[in-house]
């Protein structure tokens, strides 16, 4: 439905964006992933015609819209990381206003107020003043407001930033309704956990796409073996050992208090690290994109 192509974007000596090309399907979650700095609010501004793009094209159903964002705009609900939603209203009359800005009608508003609130568990608080709402309250009422003009395509920069854990649960569940109903959703996050939920995911790293596709697939794919390793002595004095063996510090890091060892090929450097106990586990998105961000760097020229 909607694609990028070679999209580029510069602050300075700033690459931001660095010929990144990904296209987004109907009824699918696809995840921006990576750290601060990766690029993942700069791209999705981009589509929008709220960033300048240097150059790259940006297509909707095949159709380019360099000359026309509001071909995207009219049809896209775009929650920012930090949505400004009116702290002395209520939610009601946050639900009103930004009605009012998205020209709903009258007629529909009421109906659609109602059944979006009930969606979002945020009925019972319609009267409540939107300042006293918890972060994850407030995030649903800002997702609540984004739906009001029904958008085939809604894109999320870091929804569940700061956001309790049961209020994550909520959300993905509302995300789930959404796909149901063949939207066109993109979010971007920095925890790869989270991105679990998503269908599709495009790794992202200093600007530049290190790796995409269905998550699925991904995962069945890997070309490494990952193990799970809990060392007979303290695990941080272990890591410490192992990072300063050359052969070994790019295959090692711990999660959880345990350390993880992906072996890359045949040879196995296992029987080199003290273990109490070791099992081979499937591999998660952080073991997949830790893989090709080291062999990203492994690629780079030196200098």
């Amino acid at each position: 439905m909607l694609s990028v192509q070679n999209l580029c974007k510069a602050y300075g000596p700033i690459q931001a964006a660095d010929r990144v090309s990904f296209h987004i399907r109907s009824g699918c979650l696809t995840i921006l992933a990576g750290a601060d700095g990766a690029g993942k609010s700069t791209i999705i501004k981009m589509i929008l015609g709220l960033e300048a793009k240097d150059s790259g094209t940006i297509r909707l159903q095949g159709h380019p819209v360099e000359k026309d964002y509001s071909r995207i705009t009219r049809i896209t609900g775009y929650m920012p990381e930090r949505f400004s939603l009116y702290s002395d209203l209520s939610v009601e009359e946050n639900m009103n206003f930004f009605a009012d800005i998205q020209k709903v009608p009258v007629e529909r508003r009421e109906k659609l107020k109602h059944q979006l609130l009930e969606r979002t568990g945020m009925l019972p608080f319609r009267k409540r003043r939107t300042g006293a709402l918890s972060g994850g309250m407030k995030q649903k009422l800002a997702l609540s407001t984004i739906l009001l003009s029904s958008p085939q395509v809604i894109l999320l920069d870091e929804p569940t930033t700061g956001v309790d854990p049961l209020s994550r649960i909520e959300f993905s569940n509302i995300i789930d309704q959404l796909k149901k109903e063949g939207k066109s959703l993109v979010a971007s996050t920095p925890y790869l956990e989270e991105a679990e939920k998503g269908d599709q995911i495009i790794f992202l790293r200093k600007g530049k796409k290190i790796k995409e596709g269905p998550i699925r697939e991904l995962k069945e794919n890997f070309p490494a073996r990952i193990y799970q390793i809990r060392p007979k002595e303290d695990v941080f004095a272990v890591m410490k050992q192992l990072q300063e063996k050359e052969e070994l510090k790019k295959k090692v890091y711990m999660k959880g208090g345990v350390i993880k060892y992906m072996q890359r090929g045949p040879t196995s450097l296992l029987p080199s690290i003290p273990s109490k106990e070791m099992k081979e586990v499937e591999p998660t998105l952080e073991d997949i994109y830790l893989y090709y961000e080291r062999s990203s760097d492994e690629s780079s020229p030196a200098g």
